[in-house]
């Protein structure tokens, strides 16, 4: 491995990002990221970029994107190597999961609501016998 602190064995990078070596072997399998380089014995190695991807990975995911949804995102940033074509269709699947969230929230309202009138019943119910 050089000696450039800018790369990183995969168990270090797995390490610092608090995923699994072989969540990130799959990353690459996918074309997440891109193939790794190779040091010594055959050992893959990443940089800052990578780790910056996987970040990036990590973010998308936490707002509720699948992976399907992050390898479009992927190759229409590099199919066209700018942001015209992803940001839209990122602000477009960001727009798809907060109406979804919406749903939910709604459908969890009316159970709560539900609930608290079930309740209400059935405290009615004790108090009469």
């Amino acid at each position: 491995m050089p000696q450039n602190k800018d790369y990183y064995h995969i168990g270090e990078i797995a390490k610092k990002l608090k995923v699994s070596q072989r969540t990130i072997r799959y990353y690459e399998e996918i074309g997440l990221l891109k193939e790794a380089k190779r040091m010594g014995s055959n050992f893959r190695i990443y940089d800052d970029e990578d780790l910056m991807r996987i970040k990036f990975i990590q973010k998308l995911k936490l707002l509720g994107l699948k992976l399907s949804q992050i390898q479009e995102l992927e190759k229409l940033y590099r199919g066209y190597n700018a942001n015209k074509k992803f940001i839209p269709r990122l602000i477009e699947m960001f727009d798809d999961k907060t109406s979804e969230i919406d749903e939910k929230i709604g459908n969890l309202q009316n159970l709560r609501e539900e609930i608290l009138s079930y309740k209400k019943k059935l405290l009615e119910k004790l108090l009469e016998d």
